[in-house]
C-alpha cells in the first residue's frame, strides 16, 4: 500500500511540471474526462453502470427456497464510475495521458423471490489510481476492408483492491442448514496492466478494438481469499495457488446511423483460477489442484451516442451470454455457470 501511495504522489508531482495540452497548463487538465481508456461492454469488472435481468444457473449454494431448478431468473447491477483526476493531450493530439480513480460495485440479488428479494452477493473494486496513455497515428493505417489502425494505448494500475460479501439472509440460511462453508472472505490487492489496439477514443466511427490484460495478485500468503474457522470447515478449503489472471477482449462498433445509433458487439475471454473450496459443500473436485478455467462473456446490442465527451453520454441495450466459472464473489468455486440476460448500459 505504501509503495502505491508513493508512486501516485510522484506521478502527480511529475505531471504538474508539464502542460496538460499545447498552449495550456497542467491545471487545465484537472478533473477532465479522458476520451480513451474506457471499458468495453463485455468487461466483467466494469466502471460503467449496467442493470440486467437474466436466467442463470441455480445452485444449492444460494437456492434457499429449495426449488432444485437447474436455472432461475435473477437480477444484477454494476454501479461503476471512473472519477477523472487529470487528462491532457500533447503534440497536436498525437499523445494523451490520463489519471483517474475507478470504483465499481456489483450486486446480485434474487429479485424474483417473492418474499424479500434477498441479496446474494455484493462486490466492490477500487484503485489507488489508473494511469493511461494513448498514441494516435498521424493518419489511419488501412489493413483490410473495413479495418483501420487508429491508435494504441496502455492502462496501468499499480494497486487495485477487491472485496466481496454474500448477503446477510444467505449467510443465516447457510449457517442454519449447517453447510460446511458459511462464508469465504474474498479480499485481495492486485496489479493490472492493459494493452489496447484501436481504443474507440470517444470517436463515433466504425472501429475494431482489442485489449489484452494481466492481473497479478500481491497477496502471496493468503491468495485471492481467506476463511475463518468459525465460518468454514478447513477440510473443505485449500489456498489458491495461481496469483494471476489473463483476459483478452474484442469490441466492434459500427458507424453512426439514424441520428446517433450504433451496433455494438463485445466479447471477453478470461483465464482465471477456479477457487479451491468445495462447491455446495459436497463437490471436492475443485480443491485438490490449481484449476485454470476459460470464461467467456459475449454481448450484442445497440447504443445511442449523443456525442458528448462526458460520462453517461451513451446508452445501450444488449443481450448477454456468459459461460465459465461463476464470476461473483465466493461462488467462484462453481464450474460451468451459465447466464443469459438482457442488459441496459449507461456509459
Amino acid at each position: 500500500m505504501n509503495k502505491g501511495v508513493l508512486l501516485s504522489f510522484l506521478f502527480i508531482i511529475t505531471a504538474s511540471l508539464i502542460p496538460a495540452q499545447e498552449g495550456g497548463t497542467f491545471w487545465d487538465g484537472i478533473f477532465r474526462n479522458a476520451s480513451f481508456g474506457r471499458p468495453f461492454w463485455a468487461d466483467m469488472h466494469s466502471t460503467m453502470i449496467r442493470v440486467e435481468t437474466a436466467q442463470a444457473t441455480n445452485s444449492p449454494d444460494y437456492d434457499w427456497e429449495g426449488t432444485g431448478d437447474d436455472y432461475r431468473f435473477f437480477a444484477f447491477a454494476n454501479l461503476g464510475v471512473d472519477i477523472p483526476l487529470w487528462s491532457g493531450n500533447f503534440a497536436g493530439g498525437k499523445y494523451g495521458f490520463s489519471l483517474s480513480l475507478p470504483f465499481a460495485l456489483d450486486i446480485w440479488w434474487d429479485r424474483y423471490e417473492w418474499i424479500t428479494s434477498p441479496v446474494i452477493n455484493t462486490s466492490y473494486r477500487f484503485a489507488a489510481f489508473d494511469a493511461g496513455f494513448i498514441h494516435r497515428l498521424d493518419s489511419p493505417l488501412t489493413l483490410g476492408r473495413g479495418f483501420s489502425f487508429y491508435n494504441w494505448a496502455l492502462k496501468l494500475s499499480l494497486l487495485k483492491h477487491e472485496s466481496t460479501h454474500i448477503g446477510d439472509e444467505l449467510t443465516i440460511v447457510r449457517r442454519d442448514r449447517g453447510m460446511p462453508i458459511t462464508r469465504v472472505d474474498v479480499l485481495t490487492n492486485f496489479f493490472e496492466f492493459i494493452f489496447i489496439i484501436n481504443d474507440p477514443d470517444n470517436v463515433p466511427r466504425l472501429n475494431h478494438g482489442f485489449k489484452l490484460g494481466f492481473l497479478f495478485n500481491y497477496n502471496f500468503r493468503d491468495g485471492w481469499y481467506t476463511i475463518l474457522e468459525s465460518e468454514a470447515d478447513p477440510a473443505y478449503v485449500r489456498s489458491s495457488r495461481l496469483p494471476f489472471e489473463f483476459f483478452a477482449q474484442y469490441q466492434f462498433q459500427s458507424a453512426l446511423f439514424s441520428r446517433g445509433l450504433q451496433v455494438v458487439m463485445s466479447a471477453e475471454y478470461r483465464l482465471r483460477e477456479r477457487y479451491r473450496y468445495a462447491y455446495d459443500g459436497t463437490n471436492m473436485g475443485a480443491i485438490n489442484k490449481p484449476n485454470p478455467v476459460s470464461c467467456f462473456n459475449i454481448m450484442f446490442g445497440i447504443r445511442y451516442d449523443n456525442q458528448s465527451s462526458g460520462y453517461f453520454s451513451k446508452v445501450g441495450l444488449a443481450l448477454r451470454y456468459y459461460y465459465g466459472i461463476n464470476p461473483y464473489g465466493q461462488f467462484r468455486s462453481m464450474p460451468e455457470y451459465r447466464q443469459l440476460g438482457i442488459m441496459a448500459i449507461f456509459e
